[in-house]
């Protein structure tokens, strides 16, 4: 209650606490000793609270969590879209996969595929399911409608063989480059695996040197620069005393 009301004054002193609690209820039967030592606790208590001021630092550390939760978000962003790429990739290559094995047997058709794409999709389910569905009402038009509904390219030129299989193309040659292709997204794949590899390494390392980086800041560069301070405030009071 005493803190609260000479909390902000600058010029309180201690007789005026110790005049504010003589008045108060809560002293009336206190002997004069006790008051003092009342007087004495609130009135340092009192120092520390007008002394106390927003620091360098804290306004830095809250610039620095401002900027982080500010960043965080789009670095989750970019973080799931690398993901949902890397994802896609792998279905396709396996639809690739699975289109290099049914177009070498006989009697097998789009829809076939289609049913068989299905079942191992998980990205591209929805779309999929969508063209079998509707694909007894019209093959070309099923299939250009998920190709629409699709934007990864490598998945669109295989509906765009699927398409050119549907207008009475042997399967066989519909998907004749599909070889190169899948070889190609293999080792795209393999280069783009061993950059991830390479820049976990460097994450690693760093993680391993943070320690050690810490312990050199904290307990030598820290302690200089603080001691540095110290004594250039103490120089500076002594000239503006001299003065």
């Amino acid at each position: 209650m005493f803190l609260e009301k000479f909390k902000g004054k600058l010029e309180t002193t201690q007789e005026q606490i110790t005049v504010a609690l003589q008045k108060s209820k809560y002293y009336e039967n206190a002997k004069e000793g006790e008051i003092d030592t009342a007087a004495e606790r609130i009135y340092h208590k009192l120092q520390i609270i007008n002394s106390e001021y927003m620091q360098w630092f804290e306004l830095l550390l809250a610039f620095v969590f401002a900027v982080i939760g500010y960043i965080a978000p789009i670095w989750m962003l970019v973080f799931q879209a690398k993901m949902r790429q890397l994802e896609m990739e792998d279905e396709v290559m396996q639809f690739q996969t699975i289109i290099l094995m049914l177009m070498k047997i006989e009697r097998v058709n789009v829809e076939i595929i289609l049913e068989w794409l299905e079942r191992y999709s998980n990205i591209f389910r929805a779309p999929i399911t969508k063209c079998v569905n509707n694909y007894e009402s019209g093959a070309w038009e099923s299939l250009e409608t998920m190709k629409d509904e699709i934007t990864y390219q490598p998945l669109i030129r295989i509906i765009e063989s699927l398409q050119a299989a549907v207008e009475k193309i042997p399967i066989t040659d519909a998907f004749d480059e599909l070889d190169s292709e899948r070889d190609y997204y293999q080792e795209k794949r393999k280069e783009s695996n061993e950059r991830l590899i390479k820049r976990k390494g460097m994450i690693g390392k760093g993680i391993g040197f943070a320690p050690m980086v810490c312990l050199f800041v904290g307990y030598l560069i820290v302690p200089l620069v603080f001691i540095g301070l110290t004594s250039m405030s103490s120089s500076f009071g002594t000239m503006t005393s001299i003065k």
